[in-house]
């Protein structure tokens, strides 16, 4: 009975020495995986932001034909009512309203252009930020598993040292 004291003493170290290393293991690789899953879902942000301001791109573009073509119709509009009054379109009053109707749809044009540079640079700083976040990511999942041969080798040290203090008491008892 004496002896199965040490014995068991020494099982247990042994014992949980190895599920010690078997959780350290288990831990890392689980914060590894959420750190890969975390950059995985910022490279799909990213790629949606992105594609966010290529639409905001394309939105823009046609908005501002769009713009232009009333702008067009509109001078268009007024060059026709005005020579059905019978004047000049060339000159005097016509001609200041139609310079009107141009400045102002060159307005619109630039506030249109403007506003969607504008949005389309806020969704690439959005990109961007999603990419930071995913290259984070990625250097904690390798953190998490770069530390872990460091900290295995710790369980083993500190299991090896209690277990030789065990051995030594359970040799100095059966002499």
């Amino acid at each position: 009975m004496g002896a199965a004291v040490p014995v068991i003493s020494i099982a247990s170290t042994l014992i949980g020495t190895g599920l010690g290393i078997a959780s350290q293991s288990q831990q890392a690789n689980a914060r590894a995986a959420e750190a890969n899953y975390r950059a995985e879902v910022a490279r799909r942000q990213q790629e949606i932001a992105e594609r966010n301001a290529r639409l905001v791109e394309q939105r823009g573009a046609v908005e501002l034909d769009r713009s232009r073509l009333e702008t067009a119709s509109l001078m268009g509009s007024q060059r026709a009512r005005l020579a059905a009054q019978g004047g000049d379109v060339n000159s005097g009053t016509a001609l200041d309203i139609l310079g009107d109707t141009a400045r102002a749809g060159a307005f619109d044009a630039r506030t249109i252009r403007s506003n969607t540079d504008w949005n389309a640079w806020r969704h690439r700083l959005q990109a961007d930020d999603a990419l930071s976040s995913a290259s984070a990511h990625r250097v904690q999942a390798a953190n998490a598993l770069a530390g872990l041969p460091y900290g295995i080798g710790s369980s083993l040290l500190g299991g090896a040292s209690s277990l030789a203090t065990k051995w030594d008491r359970f040799r100095h008892l059966l002499e």
